[in-house]
């Protein structure tokens, strides 16, 4: 009889040992599921609209861990990066550039663009080594070596995008949008289309302020006076670049501040030409704006590609992701909507063609409604369920760990002060969000060789949420075993 009772008493100790998982696990969701409880009885978020999801990532696919509305559509602030930047990384491939070309066509020099939001990125170029206007001047050096040291027009070519620089529904600020995160967004861009600047006190006591990039295109009148205190902004009316130097000060400033600039492409047209003259590069003409094909078809003559700058795919997902700079991503929504249409890239055609790569993971359209790719509008909502089934797809591909790495690390980027002192922080990959209302956290958790996907999204909540989000993760993390 052994032969009949071995099996039987190995299936009672499988069925024991399964038992015993079952009712730890189930053990583990409620002491999850109460801790959770506690969280959201928090007074921070009393009248407040919370959505959370949790999954964790395995051989055969996402399994839920815990979710509290999870498909409750909410403002996602900078979460909505999230979405437009795995869609790029998606449809362009984590070995992406995009470039921008310089060609002469007869005795014109056309400038194409391609639509990067990096060119003269100052992070990036510092990071280089390089001063913003670097590449300029190497084209110029360029040109000085191959004898072509005279030209007429300097053309911009940035239709691979509309020219509705500014999306409508992003917040008015005052009317100006004079603020860096609300940069215009161009076919062609420089600097983070905004100048740096900082105030000066001359020897004799008078003020001026120094202005990188500088060309023409930028005039500044001082209007500013001294004073003790150093209150001091830059000003210009809606539609214009003739800024003015406003308010009170003291000394010569020690950091440069930032400011929009409107029109990118014939800004970045205004800042080369500076770089070729100054080089020994004469332009008889203007800066203007036309197309290549145009103007080949007009001089009846074939363009001559003179020079190319690449930026890597992978440099724009992290500043938009580890130091969210709203510019990347919208130029970047952008790119997938002249990708998917070939016609001049805009913020409808754009955000469509992130509606139907969501649509590709099973994603229903009533969780995501965008009209922009940065989450700068309060009219973009999102729910959790959404991020976090874009993030489960993304860890799945086989070069998944080039997005991750783009998302922040607690201690740098925009979570330079999250989680400090946390065991967590060695562990997450995350992205914040913020605009008025709007307080959000979704990435990755790793322990123990378990990945997990999480999103958390508050809107009208009282005071500072992210230390409650924080604790959030945190207890996913002992939750799942960490230490």
């Amino acid at each position: 009889m052994y032969w009949l009772t071995q099996p039987r008493r190995i299936l009672t100790a499988l069925f024991f040992f399964w038992f015993s998982l079952s009712v730890g696990s189930i053990a583990g969701a409620q002491s999850l599921a109460a801790r959770m409880a506690a969280l959201l009885a928090s007074g921070q978020l009393r009248g407040a609209q919370v959505g959370i999801n949790m999954v964790e990532l395995g051989p055969r696919g996402p399994a839920p861990v815990y979710s509290y509305h999870p498909d409750l559509p909410l403002m996602p602030g900078s979460n909505g990066k999230l979405l437009t930047t795995a869609a790029a990384f998606d449809r362009l491939g984590p070995r992406a550039v995009i470039k921008t070309r310089l060609y002469s066509v007869g005795n014109d020099l056309v400038i194409v663009g391609g639509g990067d939001p990096a060119l003269g990125d100052p992070v990036l170029c510092q990071r280089a080594g390089w001063k913003v206007t670097t590449v300029f001047d190497q084209w110029a050096a360029r040109l000085v070596a191959l004898g072509r040291t005279q030209f007429n027009d300097l053309i911009v070519d940035d239709d691979i995008f509309n020219h509705h620089f500014v999306n409508y529904k992003w917040p008015r600020n005052g009317g100006q949008r004079l603020d860096w995160y609300e940069a215009h967004v161009g076919g062609l861009n420089f600097a983070l289309n905004c100048i740096q600047w900082a105030p000066t006190v001359h020897a004799n006591g008078a003020i001026g302020v120094r202005i990188i990039p500088s060309s023409s295109y930028t005039p500044v009148t001082i209007e500013a006076r001294r004073g003790p205190a150093q209150n001091v902004w830059m000003w210009r009316a809606p539609g214009h670049d003739h800024f003015f130097l406003r308010g009170q000060v003291r000394q010569t400033g020690d950091y440069l501040m930032q400011t929009t600039i409107v029109d990118p492409g014939l800004y970045t047209g205004a800042v080369l030409r500076r770089s070729l003259v100054k080089h020994g590069v004469r332009i008889t003409g203007v800066v203007r704006r036309g197309t290549l094909a145009n103007i080949s078809a007009t001089r009846r003559a074939a363009p001559q590609l003179l020079a190319t700058y690449e930026t890597p795919l992978r440099a724009i997902l992290y500043r938009a992701n580890t130091d969210s700079i709203n510019l990347m991503a919208e130029a970047l929504c952008k790119l997938l909507g002249h990708d998917a249409t070939g016609r001049p890239g805009g913020w409808t055609n754009g955000t469509a063609a992130v509606r139907a790569y969501l649509r590709t993971l099973g994603i229903p359209g009533n969780l995501v409604h965008m009209v922009d790719g940065s989450g700068l509008s309060h009219y973009d909502h999102i729910a959790p369920a959404a991020i976090t089934t874009v993030l489960a797809h993304v860890a799945s591909e086989r070069d998944g760990r080039v997005f991750i790495d783009s998302l922040c690390r607690p201690g740098h980027g925009t979570l330079i002060y999250r989680f400090r002192g946390s065991p967590v922080a060695r562990h997450v990959r995350a992205k914040d969000g913020h605009i008025d209302g709007a307080s959000t956290l979704s990435g990755y958790l790793f322990v123990h060789g378990h990945t997990f996907v999480f999103s958390i999204m508050c809107n009208y909540y009282h005071g500072n949420v992210n230390p409650w989000q924080d604790q959030v993760v945190e207890a996913l993390y002992y939750w799942a075993g960490g230490r």
